[in-house]
C-alpha cells in the first residue's frame, strides 16, 4: 500500500514561466551542464582527457539535433552550401541561443563554401565560462565538433566545417568555414 502523500500546511503557489522563458531556462541549463562538464574534466583529467571527450560526446548530441532540424524543415535545410549555413546558424542561434540574429552572420563564399559568423561576442557559451578558464580553454574545439556533427548528421558526409576563427585563437569573432567535398 502506498504512503499517504505529506500536504500538511498551507499550499502556496508559484508564478508560471511562458513558455519562452522556460525555454530559454532550459536552453540555459543544458549549457551550464555541458560547460561545466567539460570544465571539470579539463581541470580533474587534463586537456588530452577533455578533447578526447568532447570528440567522444558531442556528436551524440549535436548530430540528433541536426538531423531532426533537417528532418522537419526540408526546405529550409538543404544539401547544400546555403541549406548547410542556415542549419549552422539555427542550431547556434536558435537551438542553443548562443549566437543571437542581430551578430549571427552567414555568406555564401560559392557553391563549395560558406561561412558562419557570430560578432560582438554574442556565445553565451563563452560567457558561462569562469574567468579562470577563458582565454585557456579551446571552446573552438568543441564549437567546431558541435557544427560539423551537426551538418553532416543532417545533411550528409559531404560536408566538413572547421573552426577559422575564436575568442581562444586570439579573435573578436568566431567564424566557422563550412566546405562541401567534390563527389569522385
Amino acid at each position: 500500500m502506498a504512503a499517504k502523500p505529506d500536504l500538511e500546511g498551507t499550499e502556496l503557489t508559484w508564478p508560471a514561466l511562458a513558455p519562452e522563458e522556460r525555454y530559454r531556462r532550459c536552453a540555459w541549463e543544458g549549457l551550464l551542464i555541458i560547460q561545466r562538464t567539460d570544465e571539470h574534466v579539463w581541470e580533474n583529467q587534463g586537456p588530452e582527457a577533455w578533447l578526447r571527450f568532447s570528440d567522444e560526446t558531442r556528436p551524440g548530441w549535436s548530430g540528433p539535433i541536426g538531423r531532426k532540424l533537417a528532418e522537419d524543415h526540408p526546405d529550409d535545410f538543404t544539401a547544400d552550401i546555403p541549406g548547410a549555413l542556415k542549419l549552422m546558424a539555427a542550431y547556434g542561434a536558435e537551438v542553443w541561443g548562443s549566437g543571437y540574429r542581430g551578430v549571427t552572420h552567414i555568406r555564401q563564399i560559392d557553391e563549395a563554401e560558406g561561412r558562419l559568423t557570430i560578432t560582438d561576442h554574442g556565445c553565451p557559451q563563452w560567457r558561462a565560462f569562469s574567468t579562470e578558464m577563458r582565454g585557456r580553454f579551446p571552446c573552438n574545439k568543441a564549437c567546431g565538433r558541435e557544427m560539423d556533427s551537426v551538418v553532416k548528421a543532417g545533411l550528409g558526409e559531404d560536408f566538413e566545417v572547421e573552426t577559422t576563427h575564436g575568442r581562444p585563437l586570439g579573435d573578436d569573432d568566431c567564424v566557422w568555414r563550412v566546405l562541401r567535398k567534390e563527389k569522385a
